[in-house]
């Protein structure tokens, strides 16, 4: 594991990660053990890139591509880009379904997020389009999804019930907790079949998506960005206090911008 002098980012070596392809920033990523310094990087992080500038449209929306363009220019900052936006979400953060960490989970797009929560700027004032490159492929793919379901709570819960279902093995039948699976399993014959898997997440309200997980800095609705869905069962909307706290292919290019 990486030993530095301090606790804070500036003394990582994020520049070492800027011209590695998918599967060497996830060896990397392990080389350095990055996830052993979750608790206060995390943080740092988004403190950091609250104090990017950003760059407006005519029609006053935020240009992500602009935005980069100004603020990510050293090797450093490329390198955390591409932490950010091209390892596994998994990869950097340990526990994304811990309380402590919920808020840098895979639903969460830490570049927007970061100024959501430090200077109120909701996700409806980005330009975000399938060109965007400060979201990651996987979320950005959910928040463009453009396919409606037209599903009530009853039939939600149904292909809930069937995604979290074991299909075989010694537990076949048996029914995984909603907290505890990022994504459904076997609902291809269901509505939601050819949805993102992160579309299904957020709509059946598994994993992060849960009432007793939730932020408001995660995407829990890929029509609406900073909408709160109802809970799909009226038990579920106790939530943790802590998780209120905001605590492979080969790149063809160094930067899209």
């Amino acid at each position: 594991m990486l030993k530095i002098k301090s606790n804070t980012i500036k003394e990582f070596p994020f520049d070492e990660y800027k011209a590695l392809n998918s599967s060497q920033l996830e060896d990397k990523a392990k080389e350095h053990g990055i996830t052993a310094f979750n608790s206060w990087m995390l943080p740092q992080i988004m403190a950091h890139l609250a104090e990017y500038k950003l760059i407006r449209t005519s029609n006053d929306l935020i240009d992500p591509q602009e935005t980069a363009r100004h603020n990510i220019t050293s090797d450093w900052d490329i390198g955390l880009w591409k932490v950010i936006t091209r390892l596994k979400r998994g990869s950097l953060v340990k526990a994304q379904s811990n309380p402590e960490f919920v808020n840098y989970s895979a639903l969460v797009p830490l570049y927007l997020a970061a100024q959501k929560r430090f200077n109120n700027i909701p996700y409806r004032s980005w330009l975000i389009d399938a060109n965007c490159r400060l979201v990651d492929e996987n979320l950005l793919e959910a928040m463009l999804w453009k396919e409606r379901y037209d599903l009530g709570s009853a039939r939600i819960l149904e292909i809930r019930q069937q995604g979290l279902t074991t299909k075989s093995g010694t537990r076949m039948g048996s029914i995984a907790k909603p907290t505890s699976s990022w994504c459904l399993k076997g609902i291809r014959d269901t509505e939601l079949g050819s949805a993102p898997k992160l579309v299904s997440t957020m709509l059946t309200q598994i994993w992060v998506a849960h009432p007793s997980l939730r932020t408001e800095y995660m995407i829990l609705d890929p029509y609406n960005w900073d909408r709160m869905p109802e809970p799909l069962i009226t038990q579920d909307i106790f939530k943790h206090d802590d998780a209120k706290k905001f605590l492979a292919k080969e790149d063809k290019e160094d930067l899209p911008w």
